[in-house]
């Protein structure tokens, strides 16, 4: 075979700044996968969330704008409230994107994703204990005018576009204007509304970026500003017919026979217009001086976001678990740092870094009160319960809705200072050091509302406060990384790490802590404060092997690792004061093996596929004395991957992708019931395109072609709750997209 024709067929290098400066990936010793543009536009990858598909280690995406659910190697945040820090760190840009609410943002635009796992606490200026995706957007340059104008239609009414343009303005000055918009029907029916033309899951999602950018000499400055506008549905919820516990206790009580209507792909809901909408804007600005001997960086960065959610999680046709969350909140960082050149024998890196948060949230309960008095509380009447507890006669409310609300405010601050040292000991053996202080203060405010009902507070709280109880704590943490790579061959490299990672401590945003008994459904006494949780840590090993072979015709990552969580931050519902609360379990092991690899044995086809293992054990969770306690939501077994047959064909070429998206049964929270579960499934999309060498495509998919079943979760429920399931998968559809890149 002609030298030409084997340079062309080989793998293009992957370059990441995973650490900070460019480097290849294979010579990364991080846990790592990196999506480059293609690969997420042609696999359709539409928010940061579906990052985590093609992602070994990762689980837990769904369609709405939470990331409590998000696991990298069965660790989650797990905490839906705004007084804890997620688990997972999410950048654009190396800059912390923050919470649910403002972290999930639209994919357009992208030079690539990196997606890492294990603690992160060493690569940016925040700390991601259990991983982070980092998402680099496409930057302006004064080469030349250049862009691309992407349209797309399918099943249920999707109707999607994208366009950028990179426009030189000078040889010194370039500016790049990306847009994005995605509007879709939902395709999941309420059977609560017979005969209404109201499916849920839709979708209409709008976004723009604009960068400028200046560069002269050795000083290279770019200004960003970005958009977001979401109107999603929110997370419907099926309640499972099989949880006779509680049906049966709900039936007796109010007399009823509760059947939830509908089949497995609908649901019976009393809330017909669940929503999940966001507004997110930011600004960053990021200076880069070539000092010779170091990079110096400035980043600095500002955003703001509003949020409003609303759920039924009880997943029944009676108004029992109406939710809402109506969240706004501001994020400012700073980060200053100093990187060496990549090349010689001894590189470095030193940052500081700091951040204020401010949050604000309302959450809101309701709840039927007949239901609450004869289910709750096994009273005959509303009238026996308010004449029994407080000796006055009952007065419905309006609609005959107990409305329960509370609000939580915090201000967060934090410092942290960081550097790493690495150091070729031998031709082919580096060693590399990496050192983080973290400093975090948060001043957090709960103030449970006094219910305006007779029924009073019995239901969501069984207390209330005289406006704010606050409380005001910091914590600290260091958190080193030690690893060594050897370079077995010049496309061949092992390496092993042991990193100790770590998360703060915070408040708990619906339980408070009293320093005396509180009077039942009366207000606190003086001295309460919010519920404290404390920080929780890990120390995490991995021994990993990545490599080129074949001329670069097949490129590998292998990865095992080991970890031991300390104080892992859980959430779980407490049926006894009928409030979720947030504590520190015991002790978390985990271990598994992670693997990739990307083959191209000739011009027309390549294959790029993901496999993990992962197997993870909880101890010392609320009154669990087993072994296990369950309750983290990796699957055990997990794989993905694209193959692509590829013809040439007049003066371009045809091509048919296949994809495939395995995740075996996940165990999720409060399993111990037992009656729902997250069983494993298998979904398969297939695409046929034709790619022109003048720069335009077109590409016919199907996705979810065997029809697959699933869902993104299932909780099972307790007290008034029954087992549920909730976020099923679009079923089979079809489409059409159109592209048009120029100028390249």
């Amino acid at each position: 075979m002609p030298a030409a024709e084997s340079q062309a067929e080989a793998q293009e290098e992957v370059i990441v700044t995973a650490q900070r400066r460019p480097e290849r990936i294979q010579n990364t010793p991080v846990a790592i996968t990196a999506l480059d543009e293609q690969a997420i536009v042609q696999r359709k990858l539409s928010d940061i969330k579906d990052v985590v598909t093609y992602t070994p280690g990762f689980s837990g995406n769904s369609e709405d704008s939470f990331i409590d659910t998000l696991a990298i190697r069965g660790i989650v945040s797990n905490d839906y409230g705004i007084g804890g820090d997620p688990s997972i760190g999410i950048f654009k840009d190396g800059v912390y994107q923050g919470r649910t609410g403002s972290a999930v943002t639209s994919l357009f635009d992208i030079e690539r994703a990196e997606a890492l796992r294990g603690p992160q606490g060493f690569l940016f200026g925040r700390n991601a204990i259990s991983g982070a995706i980092n998402i680099v957007t496409n930057k302006p340059d004064t080469e030349r005018v250049r862009g691309h104008v992407y349209l797309g239609y399918g099943e249920v009414d999707r109707v999607e576009g994208e366009a950028a343009v990179n426009l030189p303005l000078s040889e010194h000055w370039a500016l790049r204007v990306a847009g994005y918009h995605t509007a879709s029907d939902g395709w999941v029916d309420n059977v609560f509304t017979p005969g209404r033309d109201d499916r849920l899951m839709g979708e209409n999602r709008t976004a723009a970026r604009a960068s400028l950018l200046y560069t002269a000499g050795p000083l290279r400055v770019i200004a960003m500003g970005e958009y977001e506008r979401r109107r999603l549905d929110g997370t419907p919820y099926r309640a499972s017919n099989d949880d006779r516990e509680v049906l049966d206790a709900i039936d007796d009580a109010l007399g009823i026979d509760l059947v939830v209507g509908g089949g497995p792909r609908d649901v019976d809901t009393d809330l017909t217009d669940p929503r999940d909408d966001g507004e997110i804007y930011g600004g960053t600005l990021q200076a880069d001086l070539d000092l010779d001997f170091a990079t110096l960086s400035s980043i600095t960065a500002y955003r703001r976001h509003r949020f409003f959610y609303s759920e039924d999680y009880d997943g029944t046709p009676l108004r029992i678990g109406n939710y809402s969350q109506r969240q706004r909140g501001t994020y400012a960082s700073q980060e200053v740092r100093l990187v060496s050149p990549g090349t010689g024998r001894f590189t470095w890196s030193a940052g500081l870094s700091g951040y204020r948060e401010t949050v604000r949230a309302r959450f809101t309960e309701q709840a039927d009160e007949t239901a609450v008095c004869l289910a709750g509380y096994g009273y005959s009447s509303c009238e026996e319960l308010t004449q029994d507890l407080y000796g006055t006669p009952y007065v419905a409310a309006p609609g005959g809705v107990l409305v329960d609300m509370n609000e939580a405010r915090t201000v967060n601050t934090g410092l942290s200072a960081y550097g790493d040292v690495n150091y070729r000991v031998l031709p082919k053996l580096n060693v590399g050091l990496g050192l983080r202080y973290t400093w975090d203060h948060k001043k957090f405010g709960l103030n449970i509302l006094p219910s305006d009902t007779t029924l009073g507070n019995i239901w969501t709280f069984a207390y209330y406060t005289d406006g704010f109880v606050t409380d005001g704590r910091s914590w600290q943490g260091t958190t080193p990384r030690l690893y060594v790579r050897y370079e077995i061959q010049p496309r061949l490299n092992v390496y092993a790490s042991v990193t100790r990672g770590y998360k703060s401590g915070g408040f708990g945003s619906f339980t408070v802590a009293a320093p005396g008994p509180i009077e039942e459904f009366g207000l606190v006494p003086d001295g309460t404060k919010p519920d404290a949780f404390a920080p929780e840590t890990i120390w995490s090993e991995e021994l990993g092997v990545k490599g080129d072979l074949l001329g670069g015709r097949l490129r590998f990552d292998l990865t095992g690792f080991l970890y031991n969580y300390r104080n892992l931050q859980s959430v779980y519902f407490d049926t006894e004061t009928r409030t979720q609360r947030v504590l520190n379990v015991g002790r978390v092991q985990g271990y598994g093996a992670e693997f990739a690899t990307t083959l191209r044995p000739s011009r027309f086809f390549d294959l790029t596929g993901t496999l993990t293992y992962t197997h993870t054990r909880k101890r010392g969770d609320r009154d669990c004395t087993l072994r296990d306690c369950g309750g983290l939501p990796n699957p055990t077994w997990a794989s993905s991957g694209v193959g692509t047959f590829h013809y040439p064909l007049a003066s371009g070429e045809a091509y048919l992708t296949g994809e495939w998206i395995y995740e075996g049964r996940g165990r999720q929270s409060f399993d111990w019931r037992g009656i729902t579960r997250r069983h494993g499934y298998t979904a398969v999309n297939l695409r046929l395109g034709y790619r022109s060498e003048s720069g335009w495509e077109a590409v016919a998919y199907v996705e979810n072609l065997f029809d697959a079943l699933y869902y993104h979760g299932a909780e099972n429920g307790g007290d008034l709750t029954p087992a549920t399931v909730w976020g099923v998968a679009q079923p089979r559809n079809v489409g059409l997209n159109l592209r048009w890149r120029f100028g390249d």
